[in-house]
């Protein structure tokens, strides 16, 4: 018979047979250990991806709503102004009808 090594055809064919087997069982082991470790972590990301999406949303809501609550104050704070002048001429008018109405009863 023909020996390689000193092992004959048998030996090296149950080798080969046995290294495959174990190298088989080791790469389904580490893709197996991968895959389950990997889901967990593709899971938590894809919670994260989703929160920060939503803390996008409620920030772009919060910015609209301040927004719109600084229009408002500037809209309100002219009608003050507005109002503020208004009061100052009243009070003037008043002040010369006052004094108007005091006059003629100091002169009568």
């Amino acid at each position: 018979m023909h020996h390689i090594m000193g092992y004959s055809w048998d030996e090296i064919m149950a080798m080969v047979t046995i290294f495959t087997t174990a190298g088989g069982i080791l790469i389904w082991l580490l893709r197996l250990a991968i895959k389950s470790g990997t889901e967990g972590l593709s899971n938590k990301l894809t919670q994260l991806i989703n929160r920060v999406d939503n803390l996008n949303h409620t920030m772009s809501s919060i910015e609209s709503t301040a927004n719109r609550t600084a229009r408002r104050v500037d809209a309100l704070e002219d009608r003050f102004e507005e109002h503020k002048g208004e009061a100052k001429v009243r009070n003037q008018r008043i002040t010369a009808l006052e004094k108007e109405v005091f006059r003629h009863e100091n002169s009568k």
